[in-house]
């Protein structure tokens, strides 16, 4: 019998996980509620509100791309705009089917080299993009938790440690990026005792791999920190693009709440709290951080949608949230892509005088 490969197997087990939080959300709602009351729902749901939920998918898909395209722009690689929304829509299709989005950027750097950038700029784009999301995120979360922390106060104190957990989590990458960039040596010696102690463990089989792949990507970092520091202004739009970008996919919950009716919170209110589930379910290493994100939904969300609409404010925040994202990611993005790539083969197909069409090496 033909063995499954190990990629098999881990493209099965995602959607395992997938399909399994869908299960998991339907089974809350049968034991919160009429399952029933979805349909009715979202049935109800008004459709101009559900538009502007798409419109904010819209702008957080273009805001992403932005950051890339600006970084790039400023490395003086001019790109067409439309390749920076692929090669997001790419990071995206794959972030949401890994765990912990650790498919995302690989599969953007490949995306990019194909496009004939250098795997050097492209990686140091990628980590420049991160830095800033991550430092975003932080930034805006602690603002709006401090500016609301009255109404916060009395949604998440059952899920307190889940937010602290997570600005501790998403601080240590903020703060590991800024010793890399300040003394890359620092990092070097605590990566190194982690690996060792991985190989004493019997975790990592070989040690000396482990060490070169680390030692390439702090090298790509350190390239990266020490490109935008140069610029501050320039780090300083890149991190107001991210927050614009975050604003965006944050706001998915404010429209939901119209469209259903909920108007008895205002949307710095709704947003402070979807910011603060965001950072708490970020690092949750599942796909798409399935089951951290609805969890989370259910205890910061219970007190504000009634339970007769509580299942179906989340599918619909669910759908514009991630899986919108996978499918126009995999319609417009991957497909997009492995379309060009066919074309680009064919065009290397001999033809019938024996000589070969001519493809470019630049960007396309």
């Amino acid at each position: 019998m033909k063995r499954i490969s190990k990629e098999t197997r881990s493209r099965l087990l995602n959607a395992l996980l997938i399909f399994g939080t869908i299960a998991m959300v339907f089974y809350f709602g049968t034991k919160n509620g009429n399952i029933g009351d979805v349909w009715i729902t979202l049935r109800s749901a008004d459709p101009y509100c559900i538009a502007g939920a798409f419109l904010c998918w819209v702008f957080f898909v273009l805001f992403e791309a932005l950051v890339m395209h600006c970084f790039l722009h400023f490395q003086h690689i001019p790109i067409p705009f439309g390749i920076s929304v692929n090669v997001t829509l790419i990071g995206l299709f794959y972030s949401n089917i890994t765990p912990g989005a650790t498919g995302g950027q690989p599969m953007q750097v490949y995306a990019l080299r194909k496009r004939g950038i250098s795997g050097g700029y492209a990686s140091s784009g990628l980590a420049v993009k991160f830095f800033c999301y991550q430092t975003a995120l932080i930034l805006l979360s602690g603002i709006l938790w401090f500016c609301n922390r009255r109404f916060v106060s009395g949604y998440f104190w059952e899920a307190r440690w889940f937010v602290y957990l997570g600005f501790f989590l998403n601080g240590l990458t903020v703060v590991g990026v800024i010793l890399i960039g300040i003394n890359r040596n620092i990092v070097r010696g605590i990566v190194a005792s982690l690996l060792y102690l991985g190989k004493k463990l019997h975790l990592i089989r070989d040690y000396t791999a482990a060490a070169s792949r680390v030692d390439a990507a702090l090298d790509d970092f350190h390239s990266s920190v020490y490109l935008i520091a140069r610029h501050p202004l320039q780090l300083l739009l890149l991190l107001f693009l991210s927050g614009c970008e975050l604003i965006a996919l944050m706001s998915v919950i404010y429209f939901v709440a119209l469209a259903l009716g909920i108007t008895s919170c205002s949307y710095g209110e709704l947003v402070t709290l979807q910011f603060l589930l965001q950072i708490g379910a970020s690092f949750t290493p599942l796909p798409g951080a399935s089951g951290a994100q609805e969890g989370g939904f259910y205890l910061f969300f219970q007190s504000i949608f009634p339970a007769d609409k509580l299942l179906g404010a989340l599918l619909i925040w669910r759908f514009f949230t991630y899986y919108l994202s996978t499918l126009l990611s995999l319609c417009f993005g991957v497909v997009t892509d492995s379309v060009q790539t066919i074309r680009g083969r064919l065009r290397k197909v001999p033809t019938p005088s024996g000589t070969k069409s001519s493809e470019g090496d630049g960007i396309e």
